[in-house]
């Protein structure tokens, strides 16, 4: 694998913005200092007549010229110390504008990207009339699903997710019926994580059946920030939760490809966000660049040079302080026989290996933001809760 490519968070440009407008600030207030203290007195020499100091027993002459090589220096030197002044002012300036050319351009680039993103309304109404000819259309604001309890079960100290590689880990083994994982952990701090585990999409491009994770949720998820993956994972959380979450309480959510998606548009939600303050999130081969997720949530999204699935979204990655993303070569890359190798989850799994090993101030940064939410309070347990969904249909199969 190649180097990891790390956009955004602590170490990304929108710091690096904030940094040149706080240099540009003490640029100014520096030359400002120096212009009031050469006016202030400390160059009075230069106004100094000879004859206020002919009682000092000086002889003339030399007071003259001593008074005179005097003035010339201070003018000298205040000549310069003005030119440098004015150099810091325009230095001063020179920096604040190059930040607000960063923030036009990026802001240009975002509509650029919102018209683009008007174009995949076509693909939606492809989508959503194939999956309307089988009854399960997901069209509108709510989404019907049924969502039960598969099992809980106490999970040891040491298989608690603490890593963005463990985080992907728990998803592998997630079943074919298992749309979300939720693990409760007792905090140190005395609060409780609630950890959740989304997998990815479920089902070829056609489909539009029973299952939440199908392609057609996928595409909702895109353009309107809602399907019934989404809705199965509020109710797997509030399933789990059983009104004992507390205000104090976290959630960190983890998600590859449409599991991603959906981790994204939870922490984008402010329906959602009201409710449950979520302070992390992980995502792997997914399309989320556009969501406009708070900046009280930490990013840290993992991507793949030759995986077309991040894509989807036509945007490019955010510059954000909360938000880094990680670009790797994946160990084995596209190919004619195999278009979707790059975006395998056992090989994201690798790269969030790289992810946790990088010494990157941004993707540390995410590490040390998960360190307290994933830390089991001494003696506690944690629980793992599993829950199975099945969409339910909303109109009558088209016969035609």
């Amino acid at each position: 694998m190649s180097d990891l490519e790390v956009t955004g968070g602590e170490g990304g440009l929108e710091v690096a913005v904030d940094d040149l407008r706080a240099a540009a600030t003490v640029l100014r207030r520096v030359a400002a200092a120096i212009a009031e203290d050469v006016e202030a007195g400390g160059w009075a020499v230069v106004d100094v007549g000879v004859g206020s100091l002919g009682s000092t027993g000086i002889p003339d002459a030399d007071l003259v010229v001593d008074v005179a090589r005097a003035q010339w220096e201070a003018r000298h030197v205040r000549s310069r110390v003005d030119r440098e002044a004015e150099r810091l002012r325009e230095l001063a300036g020179s920096t604040g504008r190059a930040a607000t050319a960063y923030e036009v351009t990026e802001g240009a680039n975002r509509a650029m990207v919102d018209a683009i993103r008007q174009q995949a309304l076509l693909l939606t109404w492809m989508m959503t009339e194939a999956s309307g000819r089988v009854g399960y259309l997901d069209g509108g604001d709510a989404w019907p699903v049924e969502v039960s309890e598969v099992g809980s079960r106490p999970m040891s100290a040491g298989d608690v997710p603490t890593s963005a590689a463990s985080l992907l880990a728990g998803i592998e083994p997630l079943t074919s019926d298992i749309g979300a994982r939720v693990i409760e952990i007792p905090a140190a701090d005395g609060s409780t994580t609630w950890l959740v585990q989304v997998p990815g999409t479920r089902g070829g491009i056609e489909s539009g059946g029973e299952d939440p994770l199908d392609w057609t949720s996928n595409v909702s998820l895109m353009l309107r920030s809602t399907a019934a993956s989404k809705a199965t994972v509020e109710q797997a959380l509030a399933q789990a939760q059983g009104g004992r979450a507390g205000p104090r309480d976290r959630v960190v959510i983890a998600g590859y490809s449409q599991g991603g998606l959906v981790a994204a548009a939870l922490a984008s939600d402010p329906a959602f966000t009201r409710r449950h303050r979520v302070t992390q999130i992980l995502t792997a081969g997914s399309p989320i660049d556009a969501f406009p997720i708070p900046d009280a949530t930490a990013v840290l999204a993992l991507q793949h040079r030759g995986d077309p699935m991040p894509q989807f979204d036509v945007a490019p990655p955010p510059v954000r302080r909360n938000w880094t993303t990680v670009l790797a070569s994946p160990a084995r890359g596209p190919s004619p026989d195999d278009v979707f190798a790059a975006h395998e989850l056992t090989q994201y799994a690798q790269t969030a290996v790289e992810a946790d090993r990088t010494p990157d101030p941004s993707v540390s940064t995410w590490r040390t933001s998960l360190a307290p939410a994933v830390t089991l309070a001494p003696g506690a347990t944690a629980t793992v809760h599993d829950y199975r969904s099945r969409r339910v249909p909303q109109r009558t199969p088209r016969q035609d």
